[in-house]
């Protein structure tokens, strides 16, 4: 087998595994920081307004760690760590993004998140939050 090979198979797995460390982290504070256990409220509950906020902020995460994977040194060790960095710093923005949601939107934003039907909220906290992850990701350019 060549190198080239086998360190990119390296390279691939380690950013792979990476990757969907911090998105599952992703997942787990919006759970904690959403009202409701968020997996049952998307995947049992079907609710619309829990799905469009844990899309944005996952398509977020996304954007960020393949930004940052791709804007990584070629030293892997040191591209792990920076996608790392990167990738948590992402997170925090996020939460950051989700309690000034919270204080700024009319009413509790966090009562949105169980409501049955779709809201107009939800959607523009998706957005807000897709385009937070963007910037987010060109900052690393």
């Amino acid at each position: 087998m060549s190198d080239y090979l086998i360190n990119g198979t390296l390279g691939t797995l380690s950013y792979f595994v990476l990757a969907a460390l911090i998105l599952v982290l992703g997942f787990v504070i919006l759970d904690l920081i959403t009202p409701g256990k968020l997996h049952e409220l998307v995947f049992v509950h079907h609710l619309p307004n829990a799905a469009a906020i844990t899309v944005a902020q996952q398509v977020s995460m996304g954007i960020i760690v393949v930004t940052a994977v791709l804007t990584s040194s070629d030293v892997l060790w040191e591209g792990l760590v920076e996608t790392a960095v990167f990738g948590l710093l992402g997170l925090l923005i996020q939460v950051v993004v989700m309690v000034l949601l919270e204080v700024l939107i009319p009413g509790r934003f966090r009562d949105l998140v169980e409501d049955p039907t779709l809201r107009s909220g939800a959607v523009v906290a998706a957005v807000i939050l897709v385009i937070v992850g963007a910037v987010n990701a060109a900052c690393l350019i």
